[in-house]
């Protein structure tokens, strides 16, 4: 084998060997530009990932749930005890007439206090006519008509004493006793008392309900 044979062999491997040298760094070239180029999509799907999984279920109120009101005569005992409803108020002549009916406060008469003379359950009794006061009933529950009977005798007596603001009538036109307080300050208002065997009825009212209020205590 000549000289120059030797040598176009030699330079051929040498041309060989550089082609792939280069083609081999070309390729690593791309993997590398590959590999880096999707790292920066796995690390965003990994912080988007917490975001995008919710953990809060479709389709749920928020709204607070509203408490439904309490009604005056909720009390059962009262509820028993009361002797005047709705339709004896309307039957007595109060056109589109309401009846509240709640626990007795202790006072008749714009404050008047006899809570002293007060025991287990008494009903007090807020009629309005076409929502206008229309008159302050208090039924005031004994355990018997004898002591009943002395209460109403104890009331009239204090309502006579030196200083009161009333002047009574003792009529007896209702129920087993009953009387009438006369106040100078309320002209235009009736009071009055009336004792049912063992139970006791206050009621104060606008002088021009008289009649309605007369029906209303012939129908206890």
């Amino acid at each position: 084998m000549n000289k120059l044979t030797i040598f176009f062999i030699f330079a051929t491997v040498l041309v060989i060997g550089a082609i792939g040298t280069l083609l081999g760094y070309k390729y690593f070239e791309r993997q590398q530009e590959q590999t880096t180029g999707t790292q920066p999509v796995q690390e965003v799907q990994e912080q988007k990932d917490p975001i995008i999984v919710s953990q809060k279920p479709e389709n749920v109120e928020t709204t607070n749930p509203t408490e439904e009101p309490v009604g005056e005569t909720d009390n059962p005992l009262i509820t028993v005890l009361a002797s005047i409803d709705l339709e004896m108020v309307l039957n007595a002549g109060f056109q589109n007439g309401t009846v509240a009916i709640e626990q007795f406060d202790g006072k008749i008469f714009n404050d008047y206090d006899i809570s002293e003379y007060q025991d287990d359950e008494h009903i007090k009794y807020t009629i309005k006519e076409d929502s206008e006061n229309a008159g302050i009933v208090n039924e005031l529950i004994y355990p018997s008509k004898e002591i009943a009977q002395g209460v109403y005798t104890q009331l009239k007596a204090k309502m006579t004493t030196e200083g009161s603001p009333f002047t009574l009538n003792e009529t007896n036109q209702y129920g087993e006793a009953s009387f009438f307080a006369n106040k100078l300050t309320e002209p235009n208002s009736v009071f009055l008392v009336v004792n049912f065997t063992e139970r006791l009825y206050t009621l104060h009212y606008p002088a021009k309900n008289h009649n309605k209020m007369k029906k209303l205590l012939q129908s206890l």
